[in-house]
């Protein structure tokens, strides 16, 4: 095992969101004094616009021999869908199989499984794609930051529990780039005729009352979520940058979270803080919306 590296700028950009996201006031971030204006002595000198180019990411249209395979965790794999099976919690109601129903692409292989993280991804899912793959959806990281455990102490609202669970995973998210471009690359290397799909996490919660009992719980759970998906993005965008054909998509599930009238996410039971059909419905928007249907 390679050494971990921390402080990576990823990690501190997403810690700035979360405390961002916890309403914490940070001051002095512009540094000292008022810009001044630009004069004819001080203007930067004009540099000649980058010429374009090709987007690594193509605009293909599906089709019905489009092979398309998932991979990833519970969110991958559908659980909290409805109706899951085996032991990787695999719902016909999950973002996967509802996509490939709609877009009318080839499914191949769902090969994601609940509680999946980094390593067993690289170890275990991998083997599904080949260079025959046109399509990958890839839903990771989670499960790296213990999101089994949140899960549990928030639910039964252990409130410090949970904070001090949330509070680990923030740590965690100095580690995460490192194990997200593993994977990303090692994807791209399995099926390099593949455009690859990678999915963000849901917020849970809306902006609630601060005086509400559970806005402490709340307010630290989302801001883990958003710190989780900035890393996600970011190592998505080194990805493309470098040429590979990946992007990042994430769900909106404004007005539908745990404390809204009809939420999309469980909040309690075996699936809690995972979608609901309808929760999954929206990934699957998300994803149509990006790639269009089968011609």
């Amino acid at each position: 095992m390679r050494a971990t590296r921390t402080g990576r700028p990823e990690a501190r950009l997403a810690g700035a969101v979360c405390l961002l996201a916890l309403g914490a006031l940070l001051a002095g971030c512009t540094g000292g004094g008022a810009a001044q204006p630009e004069t004819a002595a001080t203007a930067p000198a004009t540099t000649p616009t980058p010429a374009p180019t090709r987007d690594p990411f193509p605009s293909e249209p599906l089709t019905a021999t489009t092979r398309y395979i998932a991979i990833g965790d519970s969110y991958a794999a559908g659980m909290g869908g409805g109706e899951e099976q085996g032991a990787c919690r695999l719902s016909a109601n999950g973002y996967p199989a509802q996509f490939a129903r709609r877009s009318g692409v080839d499914l191949v292989v769902n090969a994601a499984c609940a509680g999946a993280t980094t390593t067993d991804l690289l170890a275990h899912q991998l083997l599904a794609l080949d260079d025959r793959t046109d399509l990958v959806t890839l839903s990771v990281g989670g499960n790296d930051l213990g999101v089994a455990a949140i899960a549990t102490d928030c639910a039964a609202r252990r409130a410090e529990a949970c904070r001090n669970e949330v509070t680990g995973a923030l740590s965690l998210l100095n580690v995460l780039p490192d194990r997200l471009d593993d994977v990303y690359a090692a994807v791209a290397k399995a099926a390099p005729n593949a455009r690859i799909v990678v999915t963000g996490y849901a917020l849970m919660w809306d902006a609630a009352d601060p005086s509400a009992p559970d806005f402490q719980t709340s307010a630290a759970m989302n801001a883990a979520t958003i710190g989780l998906n900035e890393v996600i993005r970011q190592a998505v965008d080194k990805q493309r940058a470098a040429g590979v054909a990946m992007t990042y998509v994430e769900p909106d599930f404004a007005g539908h979270a745990i404390n809204d009238p009809v939420p999309w996410l469980h909040h309690s039971g075996p699936y809690a803080f995972h979608p609901t059909a309808r929760g999954y419905a929206e990934y699957t928007k998300r994803l149509l919306k990006l790639l269009g249907t089968a011609s």
